[in-house]
């Protein structure tokens, strides 16, 4: 599973890379793309935390 995840982060990336020659802004796509991913991590990080703290209240500690 890990392998098939790795290999679509490689694609996306790949996909990102051959838009952004075909764009004429290439700075506001990579704004665009910096602020999706700053936002998609702190969500995950957010999502993370809030998953630990429900185990360690079901676990009572």
């Amino acid at each position: 599973m890990n392998a098939l995840k790795g290999f679509g982060i490689c694609f996306l990336l790949a996909a990102a890379l051959v838009a952004m020659r075909e764009l004429a802004q290439v700075e506001y796509a990579l704004l665009i793309l910096t602020i999706v991913l700053i936002t998609g991590s702190t969500g995950a990080y957010l999502a993370s935390r809030h998953r630990y703290r429900k185990d360690r209240r079901i676990a009572g500690d």
